[in-house]
């Protein structure tokens, strides 16, 4: 089983305009509602692809409610630790035109003591059920960045590989325990190693230096253009199969979900990338912030193509 870990949940609410006018009354022309998270994103994207997955969440009030309701539909098995405050809706404004979208995001928490106490609690029992636990996004009011740290230690100690998807000191923090995997997003490489990345050579040189502090599978996205891999000290070019995106949201998310689940498989790691680029461009492919299906992935996974670059190419 893959089981992931969403510390921050949120309702993720997308609403269309025309043409956003700031200061003026807008006419809303769809809406679009939907469970988020990079933890949860993960999880349903791994049921999507046949596997078996746990998410672990902390959620409350009445928008948690539906975001387990949400799980259960879509056959995610959950774990939740319920909080005194209600989970966050984070909102994003679509124009008909191709800008990027405004999003308008609630920080999360506070969580109190003795939720975090009993989330680590639930982590240990699904850890030693799990193959790989992905810990994936933001961390809410009144925890530590530290607190990544922690649950890939606790993944570790229970047998799992851990994989941590995040941002800033909680990056920073988790990436000292180790992880088996990461992946950021180019933005985030170029952070945590404070760094810019100015061609595809960088990034691959990048994945390299972290791979070299002990971490076993890095991945660096960059968009549209697949992601850079460096496993077992070899470089992979992961070339994303071309769609017109609808929405970008969970791409990232999805393309964890491709990986490990093509790793718990046993697929070759080439043939993991590719599932994994494939399982990002079909949620692109899809509304809003819906997971992509596995019919699309089945259709695009032809079209990734993975090489494998010598190091000294670089």
């Amino acid at each position: 089983m893959i089981s992931s870990i969403t510390l921050n949940p949120c309702i993720d609410k997308t609403v269309y305009v025309d043409k956003l006018a700031c200061y003026d009354t807008n006419r809303i022309t769809k809406v679009e509602i939907d469970a988020g998270g990079k933890g949860i994103n993960c999880s349903r994207m791994i049921k999507e692809l046949g596997g078996t997955t746990t998410a672990l969440a902390f959620l409350g009030g009445e928008t948690g409610d539906y975001v387990k309701f949400v799980l259960d539909r879509r056959g995610v098995g959950s774990v939740v630790v319920e909080t005194a405050v209600e989970t966050r809706t984070n909102i994003c404004i679509e124009e008909k035109s191709n800008t990027p979208p405004t999003t308008l995001n609630e920080p999360g928490g506070p969580i109190e003591h003795k939720e975090l106490v009993e989330l680590f609690e639930r982590a240990k029992d699904l850890a030693r059920e799990s193959s790989f636990m992905v810990i994936g996004g933001s961390v809410p009011l009144g925890v530590n960045p530290d607190v990544k740290r922690v649950l890939i230690q606790i993944a570790m100690a229970g047998g799992a590989k851990a994989v941590l998807d995040a941002d800033g000191d909680a990056f920073t923090e988790g990436i000292k325990a180790k992880p088996f995997m990461i992946k950021p997003n180019i933005d985030e490489a170029q952070r945590l190693l404070n760094k810019t990345f100015e061609s595809k050579s960088d990034v691959a040189r990048a994945a390299l230096e972290l791979s070299r502090t002990g971490i076993e599978l890095v991945i660096i996205s960059l968009g549209k253009q697949g992601a850079v891999a460096c496993y077992e000290g070899s470089i992979y070019d992961a070339a994303t199969p071309q769609v017109e995106p609808k929405s970008t949201i969970g791409s990232g998310d999805s393309l964890i979900a491709g990986v490990v689940y093509g790793l718990e498989q046993g697929l070759k790691i080439e043939e993991c990338l590719a599932l994994g680029c494939a399982s990002g461009a079909a949620t692109a492919l899809s509304d809003g912030t819906d997971i992509g299906k596995k019919e699309d992935v089945d259709r695009l996974i032809g079209e990734a193509r993975v090489t494998k670059i010598e190091v000294s190419q670089i």
